[in-house]
């Protein structure tokens, strides 16, 4: 627990230096799309692999831009069933610092970027039949997108996302966490 309070007052610090954010221009963002979550290996004997389906993700952030760079706070959620049941899934609810490096090109209203991100994430294996289904993890991502100017102080967002945790335990049972994630969502400056 204090290697995530440490990484996440990192991050806090880093976000909030005076001189940054003296000069930069705050925003907000939300976005949806899919989540593809990757088979979960168990340590159990033998190792268990499990499939999902393809489920859903939601982000909302408010952030700090100035000139290329651009850090944020994070909330975001996703939902992933398991393959070929009825009442069994897993929901990730995450919090997490990210960092973007904007690529502007000379009189375009695109605006490709990278990105990469640290935090935590909640995860909960519902319908599993653990008595604690519950797991806080360490968590990371990092992605690709563009934004596209539709008005003043206005983009819609493309990105792409590989999400990563480490193993979330249920029960002294550990599943890999990770997912892929396609995302669309709207930025605005404030």
């Amino acid at each position: 627990m204090n290697r995530i309070k440490g990484v996440l007052g990192g991050m806090f610090t880093l976000f909030c230096t005076v001189s940054f954010a003296q000069a930069a221009t705050p925003y907000a963002s939300a976005s949806a799309g899919v989540a593809i979550l990757g088979t979960s290996k168990t340590e159990t004997m033998p190792e268990t692999s499990m499939s999902y389906d393809p489920g859903y993700a939601l982000t909302g952030a408010i952030g700090l831009e100035k000139g290329k760079i651009r850090f944020e706070g994070e909330v975001g959620y996703q939902k992933n069933g398991l393959k070929n049941t009825a009442d069994t899934d897993v929901s990730i609810m995450t919090y997490m610092a990210n960092g973007y490096v904007d690529f502007k090109l000379p009189l375009s209203p695109v605006t490709p970027y990278v990105t990469a991100g640290a935090g935590v994430a909640g995860v909960k294996a519902d319908g599993f039949g653990f008595d604690d289904d519950s797991s806080t993890v360490l968590a990371g991502q990092v992605g690709a997108g563009a934004g596209f100017s539709v008005a003043p102080f206005v983009k819609i967002d493309l990105k792409y996302r590989y999400f990563m945790a480490s193993d979330a335990e249920f029960d002294h049972e550990k599943f890999s966490i990770d997912s892929h994630n396609v995302m669309l969502g709207i930025r605005v400056g404030l």
